[in-house]
């Protein structure tokens, strides 16, 4: 409870007279002189005493509203603030690639910067530096004089989620199709090397707008994505075709550990082909078991030459044992259907070491092969270790601007 100087002054008022109404009168003619004045210096003592508590009262007072603003101040300053987090890799390869060496490489460093805007509006973004980028200028002539690595801007948008079940994302996001196109962060995977597939059959991010739903049905649980965005080789700053991607993307949950979904995107690309790309994905855990896989199937329309389709499969297992995970993939791709012997494959194992709840060690190995025995057969071998992105960099706190 709070109490005003005001009140504690009324209080140490009508403490005194009560006090002094309590004194014998002047009058008694059976009082000391000795007597009363000892009473009187008691009087003065307790006077004295309740003056000075009231004092520090009023001092506790001042502190409490002094802290209750400061506390006010600090809530402001923490809704003015953005969550920042990320995650990073460093790796060596050792390969027998014609032009390669071992090496190491710092391959990722990505940082992600959240801020709830409003009740219902977040804003989300990540920042990707690959190859631990450098960019110097030659300052005469704003020319570059080197540059290294890559900056992208791999997601940013706005999101309004009134409800749990449905969200709209304007900008730049992960396309939303199949699994792994989603489910690829180097920190989740057992397996660093992504699918053939991945990043040319259907893109790697869209700018556009795209609407989440989710629908309960019965014990099963159903999402949907629909968008449209700028379409494959795009940029954030504007479309090179007057023509607007479209696509869509449907995960039914159908048991605690089983999954099944189709995906479909559909465009004009920036040489005038009219593609349309579908696919299916299947993903099934039990206990220490995984298995996921993805078939992908896209139709080329060329403006200039002839229709063919280009097709993809990969099946992913892995098993987890104590701090040990054993993965094992294989791919398969065909760029052009209507030219024999053009398929590459792709063998990878991998074993990963979970050394705490947030770091991982990784070794795998790759072997890719071309149908067509006249082209040299690739083999590479990574080590390399992952970091948890919410270990490695925890999540903090920052202005934003």
């Amino acid at each position: 409870m709070r109490f005003t100087a005001l009140a504690l002054t009324a209080m140490l008022a009508t403490a005194a007279l009560t006090i002094s109404l309590s004194l014998p009168g002047p009058c008694a003619a059976e009082e000391k002189p000795a007597a009363s004045a000892d009473r009187l210096d008691a009087v003065e003592r307790e006077v004295k005493a309740l003056k000075e508590e009231n004092a520090g009262l009023k001092k506790r007072v001042e502190d409490a509203e002094l802290s209750d603003d400061e506390f006010k101040q600090n809530l402001l300053g923490l809704s003015n603030l953005v969550d920042i987090s990320g995650y990073a890799d460093a790796e060596y390869i050792i390969t027998n690639q014609q032009d390669e060496n071992n090496r190491f490489r710092l391959h990722h460093l990505s940082l992600f910067f959240s801020k709830d805007v409003q009740k219902d509006w977040k804003f989300f973004s990540e920042v990707e530096f690959e190859d631990a980028p450098r960019v110097e200028s030659n300052t005469a002539s704003d020319t570059i004089k080197k540059s290294q690595g890559v900056i992208f801007v791999e997601q940013m948008y706005l999101q309004y989620h009134p409800r749990f079940d449905w969200d709209v994302r304007v900008g730049r996001f992960l396309t939303p199709a199949g699994y792994w196109s989603i489910y690829h962060y180097p920190p989740y995977v057992p397996t660093q090397r992504y699918p053939l597939f991945f990043k040319v059959m259907f893109p790697e991010v869209s700018d556009g707008l795209q609407l989440r739903k989710s629908v309960p049905l019965g014990e099963m649980t159903m999402d949907t994505h629909i968008y449209a965005a700028n379409g494959s080789g795009n940029s954030g700053n504007g479309d090179r075709n007057n023509n607007k991607a479209a696509g869509a993307r449907v995960n039914l949950d159908v048991i605690s550990g089983l999954s099944t979904g189709l995906s479909y995107y559909r465009e004009k690309d920036n040489l005038d082909s009219m593609n349309s790309t579908y696919g299916a994905h299947l993903v099934v855990s039990h206990k220490a078991f995984k298995v996921q896989t993805e078939y992908i199937r896209r139709h080329n329309r060329p403006k200039s030459t002839g229709a063919f389709n280009d097709e993809s499969w990969y099946g992913q297992l892995s098993y987890d044992v104590g701090q040990w995970t054993l993965a094992g993939r294989y791919d398969w791709y065909d760029p052009d259907n209507t030219i024999a012997g053009n398929c590459l494959y792709r063998y990878t194992g991998a074993l990963n070491y979970h050394v705490t709840h947030n770091v991982v060690g990784k070794a795998e190995y790759n072997r890719n092969l071309f149908e067509d025995r006249s082209k040299k057969e690739a083999l590479r071998r990574f080590m390399w270790v992952d970091f948890n992105p919410r270990v490695l960099l925890q999540p903090c706190l920052a202005r934003l601007l």
